[in-house]
């Protein structure tokens, strides 16, 4: 479990994620603090707080809690992954009928995810793979969030721009609710008007998402743009290479990973590997660093 502590209350023996201040100051991520040097530097850093990880090191040694079997640990994470779907169907429910957003509903969602060390992560994950049909946009949409969170993980980014991956992940296809399903769940080709009724999604979130002032640019923009392709070829606005940041990208990339690996009713998921290769050699579509990142973080 990942715990916030004020600087001054780390001991030698503990397991660091993170401390949060700049990576030029101090770059170390996830180590067992054991070095006086580290110690040192970490006191005399400007940050007020340090992320420990208290399920290893003197922590995890200090609790006299039972450490939890695998298949524990599964029916735990898929608890919290029943909780969290339940949640995000509320919320995003909510959004389309006009209603409020409580964000304080969405962000233990977003810190159950983003505080999760990677072993729980991974589980969350795992526990995505069979999507339900009456919630399989709901799942699609945690599982983009946790893959998100992970990404960001991988690339360093800080804990505040993680969150945000996260929260982007959870809320990116709130737009597909206003459209029928005999649309969203075609098994055949769609049609010409169909396409374009589909393809509205993106405008459709964005515009909902905008009449809530507590919704960050950043969780705006990955909503409006996530189906923007490098070479120009995506929608809504067809932006290119140049027009997308890094954050796009990264859901660009998890959006797409995400439905080709996941199995449904009648639909069997996709290897890691295939799906690596697939998107690998579309790197006119997809940001080639970001896939094999994202490929390195997911257990095969």
């Amino acid at each position: 479990m990942l715990t916030r502590i004020p600087k001054a209350e780390i001991k030698k023996g503990m397991f660091v994620e993170a401390v949060e201040c700049s990576a030029a100051v101090f770059g170390k991520r996830r180590f067992l603090l054991s070095s006086d040097s580290d110690f040192g530097t970490i006191l005399e850093s400007a940050a007020e707080f340090v992320v420990i990880n208290t399920a290893f090191g003197t922590a995890a040694q200090q609790s006299g809690k039972r450490p939890l079997s695998p298949a524990e640990k599964r029916a735990e994470a898929a608890a919290t992954m029943r909780r969290s779907v339940k949640a995000l169907k509320s919320e995003l429910i909510s959004i389309v009928v006009g209603g409020g957003l409580n964000m304080e509903n969405i962000a233990q969602v977003v810190e159950d995810i983003a505080e999760a060390d990677n072993e729980t992560s991974s589980l969350f994950f795992e526990v995505t793979r069979l999507k339900h049909k009456d919630e399989a946009m709901f799942q699609h949409s945690l599982a983009v969030g946790i893959l998100m969170g992970k990404l960001g993980t991988a690339l360093d980014l800080d804990t505040e721009t993680v969150s945000l991956l996260v929260l982007s992940g959870l809320l990116h296809d709130v737009g597909k609710l206003t459209i029928s399903n005999d649309i969203l769940q075609k098994p055949g080709p769609r049609t010409a008007a169909e396409r374009k009724l589909f393809r509205s999604h993106p405008r459709r979130g964005h515009h909902m998402l905008k009449k809530h002032a507590n919704i960050p640019d950043e969780v705006l923009d990955i909503c409006l743009n996530h189906h923007e392709a490098l070479d120009g070829s995506g929608y809504p606005s067809g932006k290119s290479a140049p027009e997308i940041g890094l954050l796009v990208r990264i859901a660009t990339v998890c959006d797409a990973f995400e439905k080709l690996t996941a199995a449904g009713p009648g639909k069997p998921g996709r290897g890691v590997a295939d799906v690596m290769i697939w998107m690998f050699e579309r790197d006119h579509l997809f940001d080639r660093k970001l896939v094999l990142r994202l490929c390195a973080t997911i257990d095969n």
